[in-house]
């Protein structure tokens, strides 16, 4: 049965900026962690005056790094109540306009049958954009993104702990001084390495590349550092937590990939200080040509380790594989659908199921989500989620699951 879209909460700090939680009168000092914690009192829901709203987080393939995550919210403004030049405004301090760059923005939504109140979207307003159609209309455009342009913003010097990957990433976090993070404690050992004004994204990118893991920031804004256990381990990511698709939580359009992309049957890599490490699959290059991969410059403490990796990512790419890219929602169709799309996150495990046209057998896959795309309007939502395969990411290891015939050996 149709449901109406979930009430949403837009909400912006416009009286102080985006790297403190705000100084109040009577306290010690000033908070300067990128992200620290705020009291909700100090947000005005704009809600009221939104006309479009789109949030896009996470990334389009699993070899890729992920991205800050993106969005904007347009505003009606024939008030001129979002236009820095007008100091009459609603949002005007001391004669000064809190239209400004760098203002925290929060997004909620309610369910609407449940009540439920879920992280949809935090960041940082980057831009702003006033937008006019003659003298008949008026809007201003916000484009925001989350934490990890903060962290691409922050040059750090650091020297990092040599020990498992976790340590690393650790010493990276509290260099760029971050507040809000999870860090998993990591299972490659890693060297100690020297960040000598470095940013500090791209810190953490090298050190989840040397672990295999993945480094990204939740709706909430909390940014995540995963080892590269963390899809077996984890049971958002080992069990399937929702079936989309036929016969179950509706799906209102399907795409399925297979092609090259993803193929990787030469692959190289190297730490620093020590020789490149390769091997390759000649069955896989007979076929589909060879398709080079390297990395170089990571932090893993052995060569036998690069070795392991090379190794892994060969066996994970060398053919190329069917499965769901993304499947796009309309949430408003069913309740439980609606609870999915705003409860999903990045690398939850969801079973996709289709009957194609044409008969035949229907298919079914466990899927790793790794985009959201969320877009509301007056009345209307609609969620696109892209994903990868948990075939390709889902290695064994000694310890966790079970060994089958169609898994790989992890490391």
């Amino acid at each position: 049965m149709a449901i109406a879209r979930p009430t949403l909460a837009v909400d912006i700090r416009f009286e102080s900026g985006a790297d403190n939680d705000g100084w109040v009168l009577g306290t010690s000092e000033l908070p300067t962690q990128l992200g620290a914690p705020d009291d909700a009192s100090v947000y005005t829901n704009v809600w009221s005056d939104v006309r479009s709203l789109s949030t896009n987080r996470g990334r389009s393939r699993e070899l890729e790094k992920y991205k800050a995550g993106t969005g904007s919210v347009t505003l009606d403004n024939r008030t001129r109540n979002y236009d820095p030049l007008n100091l009459s405004g609603t949002h005007v301090d001391s004669g000064v306009t809190q239209i400004k760059p760098g203002r925290r923005i929060r997004i909620k939504a309610t369910h609407p049958t449940t009540g439920t109140v879920y992280d949809v979207f935090y960041g940082v307003i980057r831009e702003w954009d006033m937008l006019y159609e003659g003298s008949f209309d008026a809007v201003s455009l916000a484009k925001f993104s989350d934490p990890l342009t903060d962290l691409s913003k922050t040059d750090i010097t650091v020297t990092t702990a040599a020990g498992l990957s976790g340590l690393a990433a650790q010493d990276i976090i509290d260099a760029a001084g971050i507040a809000k993070s999870e860090i998993d404690a990591g299972v490659s050992s890693l060297q100690a390495t020297t960040f000598t004004e470095t940013n500090a994204l791209v810190a953490m990118q090298r050190t989840a590349t040397s672990e295999q893991g993945a480094f990204y920031a939740d709706a909430g804004g909390t940014l995540q550092y995963d080892d590269r256990h963390a899809l077996q381990s984890e049971t958002r990511s080992n069990t399937s937590q929702y079936t989309l698709g036929t016969g179950n939580l509706p799906i209102e359009s399907i795409d399925f990939d297979y092609g090259l992309d993803l193929v990787k049957n030469a692959v190289s890599i190297t730490r620093a200080g020590g020789t490149a490490q390769t091997d390759s699959d000649t069955d896989s290059i007979n076929d589909y040509g060879k398709r080079s991969y390297k990395l170089s410059n990571l932090m893993m403490d052995s060569n036998a380790q690069a070795l392991s990796t090379a190794q892994y990512l060969v066996s994970t790419y060398k053919d190329p594989e069917v499965r769901v890219r993304s499947v796009t929602l309309a949430p408003q169709s069913h309740a439980d659908l609606m609870t999915a799309a705003l409860n999903v996150e990045l690398r939850d495990r969801v079973t996709v199921t289709y009957a194609p046209p044409g008969g035949g057998s229907a298919i079914s896959q466990e899927l790793f989500v790794e985009g959201i795309r969320h877009s509301f309007g007056t009345n209307r939502m609609k969620t696109k989620l892209s994903f990868s395969s948990t075939e390709r990411a889902t290695g064994w290891s000694l310890g966790v699951g079970d060994l089958g015939t169609g898994t790989i050996l992890a490391f």
